[in-house]
């Protein structure tokens, strides 16, 4: 019996300890603190006080992405026998899903399958000309473009624009020099591109005055990454 009390006695006073520690430990040090979980509230989409509620656009047609995808819906293309593409037509759509414009596009190719031609014609709904323009393009030996003429009218077929592009290329395929001249025959730009173990570098503009003669020149060099590191500008003339 004195054992049997020895024991309760020993079991009161360790519940009376262990009170005592649980009263004098600050809050979080022997349990986690509650995590409450953010209140969800329903969104409604309510609009803002001063929007103005455009009831006449059609569903799909609110944004270009989806004109966009819309215009995609609308092509179609001819081939010829060797799978070339020869014709495309295609339509742009306004924000109410009406045809705004009309799109043709032809194209031709010499025995080697390069295209060698292409023509842009934009009409009205009702199938009037609005303008067109052209690229005639030449190829050396290799398969490489050489040289782009590039001429634009308008809805009457008066010749706008005139440009012509000549092109250098190394033997890896890059294009390391593009030249820009008018109908004349007078240089008005030119780009050359500086490459290092197949990456571009730097790039060099330069502008022409009338007579051919360079009066400026911008070099933008380049990381690995394309982005851009330094651009300098200097006077020629």
């Amino acid at each position: 019996m004195k054992i049997y009390k020895a024991l309760i006695m020993l079991m009161i006073a360790a519940f009376f300890v262990s009170c005592g520690c649980n009263r004098n430990n600050k809050p979080g040090e022997n349990e986690q603190s509650e995590v409450k979980k953010p209140v969800l509230t329903e969104n409604k989409g309510a609009a803002p006080s001063d929007a103005k509620m455009k009831t006449d656009s059609k569903p799909g047609f609110a944004n270009k992405f989806e004109r966009g995808a819309k215009q995609r819906e609308s092509i179609v293309d001819k081939f010829d026998d060797n799978g070339n593409l020869i014709e495309r037509t295609d339509s742009n759509f306004d924000k109410n899903g009406n045809i705004s414009k009309k799109n043709r596009y032809t194209y031709k190719y010499d025995s080697r399958g390069l295209r060698i031609e292409q023509w842009y014609y934009a009409f009205t709904t009702d199938d009037q000309p609005i303008m067109s323009n052209v690229n005639y393009i030449k190829y050396n030996e290799k398969g490489q473009k050489i040289e782009n003429i590039f001429i634009s009218y308008d809805g009457n077929g008066n010749e706008i624009t005139w440009a012509k592009n000549v092109f250098k290329n190394d033997n890896d395929d890059h294009i390391i020099q593009d030249e820009g001249f008018n109908k004349q025959g007078i240089i008005i730009n030119k780009v050359v591109y500086n490459y290092e173990n197949g990456l571009l570098v730097s790039e060099n503009f330069f502008d022409f005055d009338a007579t051919g003669k360079p009066i400026n020149k911008k070099t933008m060099t380049y990381n690995e990454f394309g982005k851009v590191l330094d651009s300098k500008d200097e006077k020629l003339k």
